[in-house]
């Protein structure tokens, strides 16, 4: 098994919320929800324009880690964690939820209700993959790890965009905070 330097760990893990004994990718999300309430600003141009060489680094990280992590779950969290059925995406690997949750919330409004759908939309499109997504699964070399999360995430921000303009005219107020 290789070993990631200290720089790529922090990366892939999410400063080690990868290594979170129950739903490391759902905590990872909501990792992400949080760290931009308090930074909004990367919900805006010029930064969301990061997303697309971020996602190509997480490729090739993504590559790294399939051969150094473990993909069988560590036995200390066997009664917590179920197996990895990805061989080939380590549920240590969360890089791609912090991509995709961050394109779920270009299109939430910077409210409690905004994040906590823009929360809800993409970890639903993440774990059950309708629509296609789960064919990106399978392209290789680190692309299908992160690609169907870059997916789900535009999915969620579609959902949001389609409820933002269903609630200002059936719930004014209530989704956007106005």
């Amino acid at each position: 098994m290789k070993r990631l330097v200290l720089a790529d760990w922090l990366a892939v893990t999410l400063c080690g919320i990868g290594h979170s004994p129950i739903a490391p990718a759902t905590v990872a999300s909501l990792a992400v929800c949080v760290s931009f309430w308090f930074v909004p600003l990367l919900t805006t141009w010029p930064w969301i324009l990061l997303i697309v060489p971020l996602t190509w680094w997480g490729a090739a990280l993504a590559r790294k880690s399939i051969d150094a992590f473990d993909v069988v779950h560590a036995e200390q969290f066997a009664a917590l964690r179920r197996p990895n059925p990805h061989k080939g995406d380590p549920d240590q690997f969360v890089f791609d939820e912090f991509i995709g949750q961050w394109i779920t919330l270009i299109a939430a409004p910077h409210t409690m209700a905004g994040y906590a759908l823009a929360f809800f939309a993409f970890r639903g499109f993440d774990i059950l993959k309708p629509l296609g997504i789960r064919s990106f699964e399978r392209l290789p070399n680190g692309w299908g790890v992160v690609l169907d999360d870059v997916v789900a995430g535009i999915y969620g921000a579609i959902s949001l965009f389609i409820i933002q303009f269903v609630a200002r005219d059936y719930l004014p107020g209530w989704y956007t905070g106005m």
